[in-house]
């Protein structure tokens, strides 16, 4: 039932973070002092929280993919329909901040060179086509130029354009990096870079975040970003050092994430 488990994925993904809500909100309740009498219960923070599941599992749906595509597993379509999913709701919440233009946007630039050109990258080393290999990666450095240029429009600068596109780019790189090592047989080294692309997603959903909230001071009144937060090469709170209930969302999240990805290697060393 390969549609069933795609939907559970999902629904057992987002649990995650419904458990780092309830948790982070009981640990400050009960060491107020150590988070500066804020609370983890705000507009703000439910904010970050969603774009860090979503680019996390982003993450997460798009190595998975590239890895089944390439063994042709029989569950890959519905990858792509976690996919497609994980976009529309993407879509929705920048199109809760932006409005629809701003959503349509975001799912053009989205879509194109970046969701498309990663199955492109799979086909063309199935073939053994080198040119078409290179073209892949090229059309994902441009999605990370024009995605990062329209996340610095669309938040006046609040995350710096130049940033946003470094940020991007290192995404596409640990995404490619992590399906190129799973090829070549280093497993240890694809586990490795799966990791640190994955905690990478937490660093731009959170400058994301923190550069809406800045944006848009009266949404989120009385909602300030904590304090300390990864560092993200972004600027601002990702300067700072890391908040330990980010290590918590991260955890859980990753957790989730992880067994997933287990799952593809186990089914190959099956057959």
């Amino acid at each position: 039932d390969y549609e069933g488990a795609a939907k559970t994925y999902r629904e057992g993904f987002q649990h995650m973070f419904d458990i780092s809500k309830a948790l982070s909100t009981s640990i400050v309740a009960q060491m107020p002092d150590k988070f500066e009498n804020s609370k983890a219960d705000t507009p703000a923070a439910d904010l970050r929280s969603t774009l860090n599941s979503l680019a996390a599992e982003h993450f997460a749906l798009a190595t998975m993919g590239m890895q089944k595509g390439f063994e042709g597993a029989k569950d890959y379509d519905y990858i792509g329909w976690s996919e497609n999913a994980n976009t529309a709701d993407f879509k929705a919440a920048i199109g809760s901040v932006y409005g629809d233009e701003g959503a349509a946007q975001f799912e053009k630039i989205w879509q194109g060179d970046h969701i498309n050109a990663q199955a492109e990258f799979v086909s063309a080393q199935i073939k053994d086509d080198k040119a078409g290999e290179q073209a892949a990666k090229d059309k994902l450095h441009k999605f990370a130029q024009e995605f990062g240029t329209f996340l610095g429009s669309a938040t006046g600068e609040n995350l710096p354009t130049e940033a946003a596109q470094e940020a991007v780019k290192a995404h596409e790189d640990t995404v490619i990096k992590t399906f190129e090592q799973y090829v070549a047989g280093d497993y240890a080294g694809s586990y490795d870079t799966y990791r640190e692309g994955y905690k990478l997603m937490f660093g731009v959903g959170q400058a994301l975040g923190d550069a809406i909230v800045k944006q848009n001071p009266d949404k989120f009144a009385g909602t300030a970003m904590p304090s300390d937060m990864p560092k993200t090469g972004m600027g601002g709170a990702s300067e700072q050092t890391t908040n330990p209930l980010t290590v918590i969302w991260t955890a859980l999240g990753s957790l989730a994430a992880l067994m997933a990805v287990v799952v593809v290697r186990k089914r190959k060393l099956s057959k």
